[in-house]
């Protein structure tokens, strides 16, 4: 019978082992929090903090046609909850979503307590006044509670806290806002109604909600408003600018899915830049009533 030497076989046994443990299953991820577009990730962070790692799936792009990748796939496939607006913003997202068991899903659209003064009702981007912004997060507060009791009243606190704090939010952005309530101002998107409408300043949409394009009618309608401002969307773009140009307009880019900011950022950053770069236009504005 063949002998194997000491030194041989103490080899082999080390490589049985080593073996062994390669192929034993790597210990599983933290539970990962996964949210569709960064604004809501802003939100999240407010209640998460580090208690559990989160993936934004939509890094910049429209949300309206985004489609997910393999690894965006595998992320869904994982993730202990997926928090998203609803198929009325993430279209396509909503095909991948229908096969992800619903009670690992947050779908914000659709809750009570949103506030749409000033806004279209079907519009989904409720994030951009501060006050919805608490409402998405005391809902996500909620969920989390539910997927860890042990974390509950932590993330209940959280949400409070920032209601708390887009309460005052809401007033300081109201109050920037309401000086402008009677210059003309015009939009290429109806979500940003979400943002001045709470401080009483109206805005007129070339289009619909996800519809692009500009309308012959409206556009006959605009001509003529008087010095106010359009406002699109990033990037800034030749048309945009000439559309501006022809209504007598002036013309500034706003940044509602926070591309622009930088990471580490705030949901309150968020609000900010936004007041800050409608300001750049509006302050422009002569004799308006933020000059009284």
């Amino acid at each position: 019978m063949f002998s194997m030497p000491p030194l041989r076989r103490l080899s082999l046994f080390l490589t049985l082992i080593l073996l062994a443990a390669c192929g034993k299953p790597e210990p599983s991820q933290k539970a990962e929090l996964v949210v569709s577009v960064r604004p809501l990730a802003l939100i999240a962070e407010e209640i998460v903090g580090d208690a559990m790692p989160l993936r934004v799936l939509i890094q910049s792009g429209d949300p309206h046609h985004y489609a997910p990748s393999v690894s965006d796939r595998a992320a869904l496939e994982r993730a202990q909850l997926v928090v998203w607006m609803g198929p009325q913003l993430e279209s396509v997202l909503a095909k991948q979503l229908a096969l992800i068991p619903a009670e690992r899903q947050l779908q914000l659209l659709g809750a009570d307590g949103y506030e749409f003064q000033g806004a279209t009702g079907s519009d989904p981007h409720l994030w951009l006044r501060p006050r919805n912004a608490a409402v998405v997060a005391a809902q996500l507060a909620a969920r989390l509670a539910e997927l860890q009791p042990h974390k509950a009243e932590l993330y209940r606190e959280r949400a409070r806290d920032f209601s708390r704090s887009m309460a005052n939010l809401q007033k300081v952005l109201d109050r920037a806002l309401w000086a402008y309530r009677d210059v003309p101002i015009v939009v290429t998107h109806d979500a940003y109604g979400h943002f001045f409408g709470s401080a009483g300043v109206a805005t007129r949409a070339l289009s619909d909600t996800g519809k692009g394009g500009h309308g012959a009618r409206a556009l006959l309608q605009l001509q003529g408003s008087g010095d106010g401002c359009l406002f699109g969307e990033m990037p800034e773009n030749d048309r945009d600018r000439q559309m501006a140009e022809n209504l007598g307009l002036r013309y500034v880019a706003l940044d509602p899915l926070a591309d622009r900011l930088p990471q580490g950022a705030s949901y309150r950053d968020l609000v900010e830049q936004l007041l800050a770069q409608a300001r750049s236009c509006l302050a422009e504005i002569p004799d308006s009533a933020a000059d009284d």
